[in-house]
């Protein structure tokens, strides 16, 4: 208690002593303009101390190990990706002598023993191809013998050409007589119809014309279109109309054929009026052969006329009158023209051979000569294509043509171009409108 009184009397006395000095200038607190302004700065951190390397043998905890899906006694350096139950060790030694894994690490391929045991073996796509390709081979080729089952024959397009009158529709009728498309009943009938209208020897043409127009008129219009058959082969003939006005109706039978009869009439005058100026000789033998018919079969007709008489002079005559122009044409004499004398009105040379009747010509028959022609290169395998040649409409659109490529089957799909219109197959009608159930190249239906 002394000593606290002891300083309150101290600080008492020198507070006494203490005095005021009333003039003194008040203190005002004076700031530098002139310092820079405060700008706050982060705080940089200080740097971690460096640890010492340790001593060898001390015991410092080893780094961790991580293995996921195997052992960690394993000896490869990676992780394998494998479906098995992840197994995470952390802080505990590892036996492996290999440094551990670390998230820079790429993921490890799976080995060939783990991938064949864990999981399925990948299908190999050139394994699977190879037996689709095998398969589709195998389905074509049953195609290719059903096809070839139905269509034992070759189908040849023979077209008809040459002047008005020289026989060309009188000689497709005999054709079909002769081989069996048309029964003598039929034929018989169209004698009596021909003889009431005054037309006695128009009858074997009625067969393939068949409008009353034609008939009436005796000549040809549309390109007309019938079918006959041999023992090697099937034939469709197109009959093309002589006359200059029905031009068009001619290229149009052209564009189908894959050989050309060139019809010539051998009775006097009657050659001349056809081969000369304004005659049709020349434009359809050169339309033919743009169209692209490479064989050019010239039959000399009517031989049997009283004012021939199967003379040898006239038949070298419109040989040697025909073979310049049509070399100038682009047919060659020697492979590409072949000449057969014959009449298409008593048969003689059509069939038959014309016998003792023409003892200077010992060649072939027509049918013969085509028979014996070089087979056609057919691309049955080909994309379809079929040029429409005709249009109607009975119970459904339907087209007529000549199969250029490909094949055809009912109920297949295809596509009408240019519209790119999807249209369905129907029926097929070939030969004699008869229905058939495919059809391939060359194939007129």
């Amino acid at each position: 208690m002394a000593n606290q009184q002891d300083n309150v009397d101290d600080v008492t006395k020198k507070t006494g002593e203490m005095s005021l000095n009333v003039g003194a200038k008040a203190f005002v607190p004076k700031f530098n303009v002139k310092a820079p302004a405060f700008a706050p700065r982060k705080a940089t951190q200080p740097a971690a101390p460096v640890a010492a390397a340790p001593a060898e043998g001390a015991g410092v905890a080893k780094p961790m190990t991580i293995s996921i899906g195997g052992s960690s006694s394993n000896n490869t350096t990676e992780a394998v990706a494998v479906p098995k139950p992840a197994t995470i060790s952390i802080g505990e030694a590892s036996t492996s002598q290999a440094p551990a894994a670390t998230d820079a690490a790429p993921a490890a391929e799976p080995t060939p023993a783990e991938s064949s045991v864990d999981s399925p073996a990948p299908a190999n796509p050139t394994t699977e191809a190879a037996t689709n390709e095998v398969a589709v081979e195998e389905e074509e080729e049953e195609d290719d013998d059903e096809l070839f089952n139905e269509h034992t024959k070759e189908h040849t397009n023979v077209i008809f050409i040459g002047h008005v009158d020289a026989g060309k529709s009188t000689l497709g009728g005999n054709i079909l007589f002769l081989t069996g498309m048309v029964d003598k009943r039929t034929m018989e009938k169209y004698e009596r119809e021909a003889k009431e209208a005054g037309r006695d020897s128009w009858y074997l043409s009625w067969a393939l014309d068949t409008n009353q127009e034609e008939r009436a008129k005796g000549k040809t219009v549309e390109c007309g279109r019938a079918f006959f058959e041999t023992d090697k082969r099937r034939y469709t003939i197109l009959d093309a109309p002589g006359h200059k006005n029905f031009v068009p109706s001619m290229v149009g039978g052209a564009a189908q054929a894959d050989v050309a009869v060139l019809v010539i009439s051998a009775r006097r005058g009657e050659f001349e009026t056809g081969f000369e100026r304004g005659g049709q000789t020349r434009e359809h033998a050169v339309l033919v052969k743009t169209a692209g018919v490479r064989t050019l079969i010239v039959a000399i007709n009517k031989m049997d006329d009283p004012t021939v008489g199967w003379d040898k002079a006239r038949y070298d005559e419109v040989t040697s009158k025909l073979t310049p122009f049509l070399k100038k044409t682009g047919y060659s004499p020697k492979t590409d023209i072949i000449y057969i004398p014959m009449s298409g009105y008593t048969g003689a040379g059509v069939k038959d051979r014309v016998g003792s009747a023409c003892s200077w010509y010992t060649g072939p028959s027509l049918l013969e000569t085509l028979d014996g022609l070089q087979s056609v290169e057919r691309k049955t395998n080909g994309p379809l294509r079929i040029p429409i040649s005709e249009k109607y409409r009975d119970m459904g659109t339907i087209v007529s043509g000549k199969i250029e490529s490909g094949r055809i089957r009912i109920n297949q799909k295809m596509m009408l171009m240019p519209e790119k219109h999807i249209c369905e197959v129907s029926n097929i009608y070939g030969a004699n409108e008869a229905e058939e159930k495919t059809a391939i190249s060359g194939d007129n239906v």
